[in-house]
Order: C-alpha cells, then structure tokens, then sequence
C-alpha cells in the first residue's frame, strides 16, 4: 500500500470514512478486487464507511460494436486466439474460486454509456448496487451491457427510474462526470484499474487481497480518529 496526495474535491464527512473505486465493467481485476473489498468492510465493520465506485475506461477508443473476448486479445494485444483462451481460462479459474461466476463467452465494447449510468446512479446513491449487479451479471454471461434496454433493466431493477435511464442514453447527459472521474485518476497517478482511495489520502493499486483491504482501511480509520 502506497500513500499519495490529490486533489480534494469534495470535503471529507466528519466521522466517515470515504472509499473511492476507480473501475471499469470488462476489467475481470475489478471485478475480484470489488468482491475482495466487501469482504474486507464486512470483516472491519461497514458503520462509517461510504463506497463510490468512480469512473475508468481502460479501452476508451473501443468501438461500440461488441467483439468478442478473442477479438480483441488479438486485435488489441497480438496475442493468438489459443493464448487469449489460456490467460481467459486462468482467470476463470482464479475468479471462480473466490465463489464468482465467470464465463469466457463474453464480449466487448465501449463501456462510456455505462459509466454514463453509474454516475447517474451515483447521484440516486444507488451507483455501487447497479455497477456491481452489470458487472456481475455481465461477466456471468446472463447480460449484454452495451444493448440499452438491457442496462435500463438493471437500472430499475436497483431503484433507478426507467425514464430518466432512457433520457440519459438517448443523449450525452454524464458525459463530464465521467470526464471529470477520469481527469482526478490522471492527477492520481492511476495507469491501471481497480484503484482505491480511502479518506483522499491513502492509495491501494490493483486487485489486492482481502487483508490487504482491511488493513488500509484500518489505518485510514485510525487516521480519522
């Protein structure tokens, strides 16, 4: 665990401390670096704690037009089918031992409409509900998140109005809420997801473990006091 500065946007709540997720939907290390991190809030108690999930593309050129996983390993990253196949198993494996459901038959595209969302759930409080339950799903292989009627579903689904969903995907609404996430990982230093930031002071990069989470959450809490 490494401490760093930024730039503070908001003002701490007195009392409480602030767990900020930088994260992407297709990033299979956020998705165990999430489940790892309720883990650990469960292990050192979740009174006081607030957690935003904050927005990160780790492929914001992608198309819109879904691919599938063995698309883009080869056009994205020279590897060979076979090899995309190998290091998909691997993961699914790693995932799948931590209880998650993980399939290899997934695809890929541009996720800026999602995070378009989860900023509109954000300002509902319900942005960790509905993040976590696409990416679930999405990565369960029981969900398409780039089709839009798909993302409305989940949206209502955890408290989100439907219309307002549609609104925001007919449009650009979020569009610098998004920018804005991005713009403050930058001035963080972030390369890579899943990044977290406890009370704008103390930085965990990528999937740590269950103790790891609950120690940096120890020594922000005792930070506070």
């Amino acid at each position: 665990m490494t401490d760093t500065a930024t730039v503070k946007t908001t003002a701490p709540v007195a009392g409480r401390l602030t767990v900020e997720v930088w994260t992407d939907l297709g990033c299979p290390w956020c998705y165990l670096g999430i489940h790892r991190l309720r883990h650990a809030v469960d292990r050192t108690g979740t009174a006081g704690i607030t957690l935003m999930l904050r927005s990160f593309e780790l492929d914001p050129d992608a198309s819109a037009e879904p691919m599938t996983i063995p698309e883009i390993f080869t056009r994205k990253h020279g590897l060979p089918v076979q090899a995309a196949m190998q290091a998909e198993a691997a993961m699914r494996d790693r995932v799948a031992a931590e209880g998650l459901p993980f399939t290899t038959d997934r695809l890929h595209a541009n996720s800026f409409d999602v995070h378009r969302v989860l900023q509109l759930a954000n300002r509902r409080d319900a942005g960790t509900v509905f993040f976590e339950t696409v990416q679930k799903r999405f990565f369960a292989g029981e969900i398409n998140p780039y089709d839009h009627a798909s993302l409305n579903a989940v949206a209502v689904e955890v408290g989100l109005d439907g219309d307002e969903v549609r609104t925001v995907l007919a449009g650009d609404s979020y569009a610098q809420q998004v920018r804005h996430d991005e713009r403050r990982a930058r001035e963080l230093g972030v390369t890579g997801v899943p990044f977290v930031l406890l009370d704008q002071r103390f930085a965990v990069a990528g999937a740590q473990s269950i103790d790891a989470y609950a120690q940096a959450i120890t020594r922000a809490r005792e930070s506070l006091s």
